[in-house]
């Protein structure tokens, strides 16, 4: 009995039994099979329909027949043009069976053809990568070939992305810290790091001869002006981060300058002893010591100026090109940084709270300033004890805030024209600007 006949026979004759016009038992000896064998094609059936009752390698080559040149060639350019991105055994369930051949004789295809599937093993992946970098530089490599090539590429990076990759995005978390070591010369700095937690990326580096407030707000303005502003920073414990008896103006939480400067620019700053707490920066710091020294020492730096100079324009950007991610436009959060440089200076700035004293003046660091309006050059006058916080800009310009309003600070100069102290006290020369702008 042909194939053919023998399953519209099957056919015919589990239908009847479904229907109950024959017994399983009946349709059994019909076909000449046990009633098991009924019961299954009977659920099959019920699955697929006619195709339970055609074998399923009909049609199909056998293993011992050659395949043609011309088929071979078509499977594989039918794979690389429209299904590149599909597993071998997903492109046969959905596509590679009509070619009536069998899933073995389509990876050996693919095989001859230097085709992988996107779930190769690295030693597989590894001996593609030289045959399509040996095919290129030959100039033997096909565009079909060149496309699934850049394709195995681009999944092979996804493939190793981090889950911190997947579960953050870029500026969601900043990470800082600061290593102590004998980075160049014969004295021990310190440097200031900051890694984005998503993508690998070194924001910023800087060099202080101590781990200090002022090496923090220089990472936080190169990282604000080359990439924005973070979301959140995580940091550890250190006097620069947390002071218990320091409050803030704008929440019952205590605050230092830096915290101060966060809150100001909407950044959450998150401070903890544990070094589990910002994993990414202390695995960076190992890294930095490992290479970092070795390269500073080969260049011959010994000093900060052209430390910080390699750092930043040499070691990071080769540090970011040889272990960090790409990022990802749809997975950005890093707030656009929209603010002058005046504006980001006078922001990041320190700050310290003085009060007016009688003759109108502020004193700060032992030395006496005048509060001069910006817009007019006058030289303004408050009464005696009248808060003032003297801001420290970025660019070391003083600034003095007072009843809100912020004034240029006009520095006093000591008088050393012999002048002496009479009964009442020190006597001003007649152009001390004490007298001239006497209210």
């Amino acid at each position: 009995m042909a194939k053919l006949e023998q399953a519209e026979l099957y056919s015919l004759t589990i239908k009847k039994a479904l229907a109950k016009e024959i017994t399983q038992k009946v349709a059994a000896e019909k076909l000449g099979i046990s009633d098991r064998q009924v019961r299954r094609l009977i659920v099959k059936y019920k699955e697929i329909g006619e195709k339970a009752f055609y074998h399923q390698n009909g049609g199909r080559l056998s293993h011992n027949k050659k395949i043609p040149a011309e088929l071979a060639d078509e499977i594989a350019d039918d794979y690389i043009a429209e299904y590149g991105d599909y597993g071998f055994q997903h492109f046969y369930e959905e596509h590679g069976y009509e070619y009536g051949i069998s899933q073995q004789s389509m990876v050996n295809i693919f095989k001859t053809h230097d085709i992988i599937s996107p779930y190769a093993q690295h030693k597989t992946v590894k001996l593609y990568y030289e045959k399509m970098e040996n095919a290129t530089k030959e100039g033997t490599i096909t565009e079909p070939e060149k496309k699934l090539y850049k394709l195995r590429k681009e999944e092979e990076v996804e493939k190793h992305f981090r889950r911190s990759v997947l579960h953050y995005a870029f500026g969601e978390e900043v990470q800082m810290d600061a290593s102590i070591n004998i980075w160049f010369g014969d004295i021990e700095s310190a440097l200031h790091l900051s890694v984005d937690r998503a993508t690998k990326n070194f924001l910023a580096g800087y060099f202080d001869y101590e781990e200090t407030t002022n090496g923090y707000l220089n990472l936080l303005i190169i990282q604000s002006i080359n990439y924005g502003f973070p979301k959140r920073i995580k940091t550890d414990k250190r006097n620069s981060f947390s002071i218990n008896n320091a409050k803030s103006s704008k929440s019952s939480l205590n605050v230092t300058q830096f915290g101060r400067i966060c809150e100001d620019l909407e950044i959450q700053l998150t401070s903890n002893s544990n070094p589990l707490f910002k994993p990414n920066i202390e695995r960076a710091n190992g890294t930095f010591q490992r290479r970092l020294i070795a390269e500073l020492r080969h260049e011959g730096i010994t000093n900060i100026d052209d430390a910080n100079k390699y750092l930043n324009e040499v070691f990071i950007p080769k540090m970011n090109k040889r272990f960090a991610y790409e990022v990802n436009p749809n997975k950005n959060v890093m707030r656009p940084n929209t603010y002058t440089q005046e504006e980001l200076n006078f922001i990041i700035s320190i700050r310290y709270e003085r009060k007016v004293d009688n003759a109108s003046s502020i004193k700060f660091l032992n030395i006496y300033y005048l509060p001069i309006d910006l817009e007019t050059g006058e030289v303004m006058s408050f009464k005696s004890g009248t808060k003032c916080t003297v801001v420290v800009t970025y660019d070391k310009k003083l600034y003095g805030i007072i009843n809100g309003e912020t004034y240029f600070l006009y520095k006093l100069e000591i008088q050393t024209n012999g002048n002496k102290a009479s009964k009442n006290g020190f006597k001003p020369s007649p152009n001390n600007p004490w007298r001239r702008y006497r209210i």
